[in-house]
């Protein structure tokens, strides 16, 4: 992916310890693998098979619109915004992305459209509803799970990680209102390990206030 810098935390840094406690015992390499599988089944097997569950896609991105106009029932994207979609689109035209899910709103099908013409997709549009945040992010969620083995594109709003949440990765808060640049990448098959969060396009001042408590919002924005 291009332009997008990725902020992981390692869930394996007890590893070295183990490692060396190991070599210490004269443990084989079998023994080893058999250890840290064994583990892994222990730790992350309830979340995993939810998400196996939820979700046959194999990879999901999900992104809140771009900058926006704040006048009008249905309002564009600003010059900024288009400036962003343009920037999604050459982070992502070569993730393989095979499916792309928007709302009805003007701001999320402008924001896919740049990656939409490169690659010769036609958006899904799933309508969503102010107040009803829960029952959107599981409309879309249905959605992203008729993509069998894919990878797919999720565009939304502020609320859009309640999706990921619905498809049964974590749970995090909503998107902050004058934060346009998270991106979201999320491989089911690894439950909540596999979310990776990014940034894309011209940067922000992001409050860290507004990272920590951001509240699970409603509106559409």
């Amino acid at each position: 992916m291009r332009q997008a810098n990725r902020i992981r935390v390692s869930v394996f840094s007890f590893l070295p310890a183990v490692g060396a406690a190991l070599w210490a015992h004269r443990v084989s390499q079998f023994a080893l693998a058999v250890i840290l599988l064994s583990a892994g089944s222990s730790g992350c097997g309830a979340r995993n098979r939810g998400a196996d569950q939820l979700s046959s896609a194999r990879q999901v991105y999900f992104v809140r619109h771009s900058e926006r106009e704040w006048e009008g029932e249905d309002p564009p994207l600003t010059e900024r915004g288009r400036a962003r979609a343009l920037a999604l689109a050459d982070t992502l035209r070569d993730a393989g992305i095979t499916a792309i899910i928007t709302t009805q709103w003007k701001r999320t099908r402008d924001t896919a459209k740049p990656l939409a013409e490169i690659l010769r997709i036609t958006p899904e549009i799933v309508p969503v509803y102010e107040g009803q945040a829960r029952e959107n992010g599981r409309a879309v969620a249905a959605a992203v799970r008729r993509h069998n083995d894919g990878i797919v594109l999720v565009v939304g709003h502020i609320t859009v990680t309640g999706v990921i949440s619905a498809l049964g990765g974590p749970t995090l808060p909503t998107i902050c209102d004058n934060v346009f640049s998270d991106l979201f990448q999320w491989t089911p098959a690894l439950g909540e390990f596999g979310l990776v969060h990014f940034h894309y396009g011209k940067s922000e001042n992001i409050s860290p206030v507004c990272r920590l408590t951001a509240p699970q919002r409603e509106q559409r924005n």
